[in-house]
C-alpha cells in the first residue's frame, strides 16, 4: 500500500486587518501574471495583492524531502492552466493548495477563473493533500479579499493569510515599469505568455520587445487617444474606465501603476530605436564583401 503523504501543518488567517510595515528581510511581492518559487524556510514572505478576477495561489510543494513554497497572481483561464502545467510537470510528491480571489462573485470573469481553478485542482488528483479555495467570496476591496500570501516565521511556524502589506509603487514593481508593461502587454504577444517566472529578471531583449509593443499598442487602431502610453495624459478614474475590466473595484494605486508603465515605455523608445538598428538586423552586413576579401568567406 502506498505510504499517505504527510499533511504541512499551516495556520489559514484571513480577516479584514489593516496594512502593515512589511517583513523586514525575506519580502517578495508577486505582480499579475507572475509566479514566484522558494525554498520553505524561517522568515519568508510570499505576497501579492490587487486582485480583483483574478486569484492569488499558493502551492507547498513536497519532492524528494524538499519542500517549497510557490505564490502566482493568476488573471485568467488561459493563465490559470499554464501555471497548473508547471506544477504538473514538476513531479511533486504532495501539494498543498491556497487560493483567494475570482471576486466580485458576479463578474463573467471571476466565475471562469473560479470554475478553471477548480478544475486544475481536481486534475492533479490525490497528489493534492489539502486545498482551501476562499473563491467567488464578495467585495475584492472588503475584507481583504484581493489579498494573499504565506509566512514563515523564525521558528518555522507557516501561515497562509490575507493580511495586507503597506507597499510603495517600487515594491510592487522594481523595474519602474517594466513589470506593469509586461502584464499588461504580454497578451499582445502571438502566441501570448500566459505565465512567468518572477524570479528570473528581465533582459535587456525582453524589456526591448515589451516596450516596442507598448509604444505601438492602442486599444483603437488609428485612435491615439487609446493608446497605451497616452495614459500619461489622463485622470485616474478615466484610466481605471479605460483600463480595468472592474474599474469599480480597483485598488487605490491601479491608475499610478499604469501611469508610471506607460512612463517606463517612452523612457524606452531611444533604447527601441538603437537596439532595433543595431540588435535586431543580424543579416545586414554592411562588409560584407570586405570580410570576404581579407578572410576569404
Amino acid at each position: 500500500m502506498a505510504e499517505t503523504a504527510t499533511v504541512i501543518p499551516v495556520t489559514i488567517m484571513c480577516n479584514g486587518a489593516a496594512p502593515i510595515a512589511k517583513p523586514a528581510s525575506g519580502f517578495h511581492f508577486v505582480d499579475q501574471g507572475n509566479y514566484l518559487t522558494r525554498p520553505l524556510a524561517p522568515d519568508l514572505t510570499l505576497y501579492s495583492d490587487s486582485a480583483t478576477s483574478c486569484i492569488i495561489t499558493i502551492v507547498l510543494a513536497t519532492k524528494g524531502g524538499a519542500i517549497t513554497a510557490t505564490l502566482a497572481h493568476l488573471d485568467s483561464p488561459d493563465c490559470i492552466k499554464a501555471f497548473f502545467a508547471i506544477l504538473s510537470a514538476q513531479g511533486n510528491d504532495a501539494m498543498q493548495i491556497y487560493a483567494q480571489g475570482a471576486n466580485p462573485p458576479d463578474n463573467a470573469t471571476s466565475q471562469e477563473n473560479a470554475a478553471q481553478l477548480n478544475a486544475s485542482v481536481a486534475a492533479l488528483g490525490s497528489v493534492v493533500t489539502q486545498q482551501e479555495l476562499l473563491l467567488l467570496e464578495g467585495s475584492p476591496r472588503d475584507n481583504n479579499c484581493g489579498d494573499f500570501g504565506i509566512t514563515v516565521d523564525a521558528a518555522g511556524a507557516i501561515t497562509v493569510t490575507n493580511q495586507p502589506y503597506v507597499l510603495k509603487l517600487t515594491d510592487r514593481d522594481p523595474t519602474c515599469g517594466g513589470q506593469t508593461v509586461y502584464c499588461i502587454m504580454r497578451r499582445q504577444e502571438s502566441p501570448p505568455t500566459e505565465i512567468r517566472n518572477a524570479g528570473i529578471p528581465f533582459t535587456h531583449g525582453e524589456l526591448v520587445e515589451l516596450s516596442q509593443i507598448a509604444i505601438a499598442y492602442a486599444k483603437t487602431a488609428g485612435d491615439p487617444t487609446t493608446a497605451f502610453t497616452n495614459i500619461v495624459n489622463m485622470q485616474s478614474d478615466a484610466i481605471r474606465q479605460g483600463w480595468s475590466t472592474t474599474p469599480e473595484y480597483e485598488a487605490p494605486w491601479f491608475s499610478d501603476q499604469l501611469k508610471q508603465g506607460a512612463c517606463f515605455a517612452l523612457a524606452m523608445a531611444p533604447v527601441v530605436t538603437l537596439s532595433a538598428y543595431y540588435l535586431s538586423t543580424p543579416s545586414l552586413q554592411r562588409f560584407a564583401r570586405l570580410k570576404k576579401s581579407l578572410l576569404n568567406q
